[in-house]
């Protein structure tokens, strides 16, 4: 009887350690649950791990933009004939010329100077040459009239015009004979030295307003005022 008894005891002892063992996992894995039911634990990890995956996606998508540039260039070009100012025009860009425009019935008289690309490119051109009438009392500077200009790209073999304007010598006599007309396109220093085609002489007069007057770049047509 006595053994028997040991013997139960001893198998109640081990179950009852049995059960305290399968209750420490129970327990470490209600730990692992709450660990793991952190709301971001796995997710973050997840988030954390897709992340280097997803940086590739954006270096090939980086890598795509390099690629894209040359087309985005080409457009850029490409609208850079049209759309971008090309360099502006030097003096030896341009065949310039000057004629008579006067419109009949005008109270002033009118030289138009035409500017004409000649370079094989493209050009831009903007704001007023500097004019000088040279005359039998020297230089006659030209002042400019209250005009502005967007400016103007001149393709090749394309001209732009501006206007000179004088005042008619009406007082009988002789006045102030002009022998030549020199003109410096905007920006430069160059200059070109033409023949006038204008009236033989300005006015003599002690009048405070200019005796020769000029408009910007486009500011007359051609044989026109």
């Amino acid at each position: 009887m006595r053994t028997s008894r040991i013997a139960v005891t001893a198998a109640a002892v081990v179950a009852g350690l049995t059960l305290s063992a399968c209750g420490g996992e129970d327990s470490t894995t209600d730990a692992g649950n709450t660990s793991s039911s952190s709301p971001s634990s796995t997710p973050a990890e997840e988030q954390t791990e897709s992340a280097p995956s997803e940086q590739p996606e954006g270096e090939s998508s980086g890598a795509g933009t390099p690629e894209e540039t040359p087309d985005q260039g080409s457009a850029g070009q490409e609208s850079g004939g049209t759309g971008t100012t090309p360099e502006r025009c030097h003096t030896d860009d341009l065949k310039i010329t000057a004629t008579a425009a006067t419109i009949s019935g005008d109270d002033t008289e009118t030289v138009a100077v035409e500017l004409m690309n000649k370079s094989g490119r493209a050009c831009s051109i903007k704001g007023f040459a500097g004019v000088n009438l040279l005359s039998s009392e020297g230089a006659i500077p030209a002042t400019r009239r209250d005009q502005t200009d967007d400016g103007t790209v001149l393709k090749s073999g394309e001209p732009t015009y501006f206007g000179i304007f004088y005042k008619k010598n009406e007082s009988g006599g002789s006045g102030v004979k002009i022998k030549g007309l020199v003109v410096t396109p905007p920006d430069e220093k160059k200059s070109v030295t033409l023949k006038w085609p204008g009236k033989p002489s300005l006015p003599v007069t002690d009048s405070p307003e200019p005796s020769v007057e000029i408009g910007p770049m486009g500011s007359v047509g051609q044989g026109q005022g």
